[in-house]
């Protein structure tokens, strides 16, 4: 009996700090999630997915507490500093394959330092092509785009001489070396199905910007829309 007794107060106990915690103002676990995010902001390139999703909650908890609605902004408050805290242990998990991206990034980054690929930047798609636009994370030609590259292919068959670059482009989503790797792999599907129409490899050549060079400023999805794109460019 005196055990049943001790269970029932612990029980309440427990019952009352959860109660108590459930009360917790919505700004205060939005300052500890604010402050969980800043204390994880290293781990925005290493833990890219987690940490994304960290950010979304804590957007949805201010949301929420704009709108009134304090239990959802309670909840995404603290799902959003668990989060933090769950991407900063992954990246220092994934250090080591994080520096070593961070480092292609890097190397990548130089080759646009030099000369040519300078000057490359400065040039501009020629009126002669149409832009090639891409579905979102995709590398993939649509039917569109397919019939957009067709009309290139005519372009460059009746002027053997020409040679272009294929500048490629993605939208400001993701990681530098991430959307690098994307926009190569863009170009490089370009390329591939330009030779299957009978364009010499060898006339093309890929430049991968990622997201530096936007063709629209702005969040809005036309905008990114618009910036997934490979570019036909005169040499």
């Amino acid at each position: 009996m005196k055990i049943q007794r001790i269970w029932a107060c612990a029980l309440g106990l427990s019952l009352a700090l959860t109660a108590c915690a459930s009360q917790e103002p919505a700004s205060n676990l939005i300052d500890d999630a604010t402050a969980s995010m800043n204390d994880a902001a290293a781990a925005k390139d290493c833990a890219e997915q987690t940490y994304a999703l960290a950010q979304k909650a804590l957007e949805e908890a201010k949301k929420a507490q704009e709108d009134g609605d304090i239990d959802t902004a309670r909840q995404k408050a603290r799902l959003a500093q668990t989060l933090a805290k769950q991407a900063k242990e992954e990246a220092q998990l994934n250090e080591e394959d994080c520096q070593r991206r961070k480092n292609a990034a890097d190397a990548v980054t130089e080759i646009f330092a030099q000369d040519e690929l300078s000057q490359v930047q400065d040039m501009t798609a020629d009126s002669s092509f149409g832009v090639i636009y891409f579905d979102f994370d995709e590398s993939f030609l649509s039917s569109s785009a397919l019939e957009t590259l067709k009309k290139n292919v005519t372009v460059l068959k009746n002027n053997p001489s020409m040679n272009v670059i294929l500048g490629s482009h993605t939208d400001e989503r993701g990681t530098t070396e991430y959307n690098l790797a994307l926009s190569q792999k863009r170009g490089n599907s370009v390329k591939d199905h330009a030779q299957s129409m009978g364009i010499d490899g060898s006339r093309m050549s890929v430049v991968p910007y990622g997201k530096e060079k936007p063709a629209s400023i702005g969040s809005r999805e036309q905008d990114y829309a618009l910036n997934r794109r490979v570019e036909f460019i005169k040499r």
